[in-house]
């Protein structure tokens, strides 16, 4: 093969290649306006267990501002919790509380299904709080 047809296999191998990522990227990226939909028919509640003041407030603002729907806000019944849990609170395969922790980026997760609190997910916030909500401190 003389130069000008390695060139030329060159260029459609990129073209090609482009092409395979334009694909790719099609159809793993997120929609944005059916992330806000999904997050606005979600039922949290977040209770701050680590005892820092305010910090409940201060997360469920950011969430808000996420579009979650955030109707409940208040202290976990304990304020000595290291890490932040998120639990599943309305389905038994646990989907809302997976989706949650990953919006948040969170890997702890449980499940204590109750209808009767009327809620999707039940945020408690740990003292590795930060690590989720970095600058959380700085809001008001």
């Amino acid at each position: 093969m003389n130069r000008a047809g390695k060139v030329l296999l060159y260029i459609l191998l990129a073209v090609f290649g482009i092409f395979l990522i334009s694909i790719v990227y099609m159809y793993t990226r997120e929609d944005p306006e059916l992330i806000r939909r999904r997050n606005s028919t979600m039922r949290v509640e977040v209770l701050n267990g680590c005892g820092e003041s305010r910090l409940a407030i201060k997360v469920a603002n950011r969430l808000r501002r996420q579009s979650f729907n955030v109707v409940r806000i208040d202290n976990a019944p304990r304020s000595d919790y290291e890490v932040t849990v998120v639990i599943e609170r309305s389905s038994e395969d646990g989907e809302n509380a997976g989706y949650f922790a990953k919006r948040i980026g969170c890997r702890n997760i449980g499940r204590d299904v109750d209808p009767a609190l009327h809620l999707d997910v039940s945020l408690i916030l740990g003292q590795d709080y930060a690590t989720y909500f970095p600058g959380i401190e700085e809001e008001f």
